[in-house]
């Protein structure tokens, strides 16, 4: 059987839009007769239905998943958010990241999305950084079996300027420490710099700019 083809959206910061791009994407493809299916979408530190209606979206599973249900539907495309993230899926203790190679085995093309500090080699250049770190990581694998990887670039200024003014995340998420660390603005250009280099490396790489 033909493997599906994976393609992952990533940014050097959450917020940066990277889930609602890769959303939209999936869209122009359902536009084109793809059969898309809006698997998990992250709902902890924002609103999805916001992001859902923005992009018209009708076939939404919601912020957990059965990877069961998903093969019932016989979806072509499937988008799953965050994929660093466990015990999304409520038939067990996957990471995401487990269930969207599962689903390229079986020839479904997956949309997938994660702050590029989550991959195992990109986290401890993010921790030198800030000395926040990550412990469970996602392979490294995927990025280099990714047939693209767009990255969501917004002016380090910008994202600043978004968290101050509290547009981001919901009030749990703004009161954070370690998020008031993150968008600090030494950390957010340093963050993106490091970016940038480590995705150096990779020659499918697709920048979106967002003003």
């Amino acid at each position: 059987m033909k493997k599906g083809k994976l393609t992952i959206f990533t940014s050097y910061t959450p917020g940066a839009g990277k889930s609602f791009f890769m959303v939209s994407k999936a869209m122009e493809q359902k536009e084109k007769g793809v059969k898309v299916l809006i698997a998990f979408l992250n709902g902890r530190h924002r609103k999805t239905d916001v992001l859902l209606e923005a992009n018209d979206v009708s076939d939404f599973h919601g912020e957990r998943y059965s990877l069961s249900a998903i093969f019932d539907s016989k979806p072509e495309l499937v988008v799953m958010d965050e994929m660093g993230m466990q015990n999304i899926n409520i038939d067990g203790h996957t990471f995401v990241y487990e269930d969207i190679e599962k689903l390229l085995q079986a020839g479904i093309d997956v949309y997938a999305s994660s702050n590029l500090k989550r991959f195992e080699g990109a986290n401890p250049l993010f921790k030198q950084i800030t000395g926040i770190g990550i412990k469970k990581t996602i392979p490294d694998r995927f990025l280099d079996m990714a047939e693209k990887i767009y990255f969501v670039d917004r002016a380090p200024e910008l994202m600043q300027k978004d968290f101050e003014e509290g547009t981001l995340f919901s009030d749990k998420y703004m009161h954070s420490k370690i998020m008031k660390k993150n968008f600090r603005p030494e950390t957010l250009k340093e963050y993106r710099r490091i970016s940038l280099e480590y995705l150096e490396n990779y020659n499918n790489i697709h920048i979106i700019v967002r003003k």
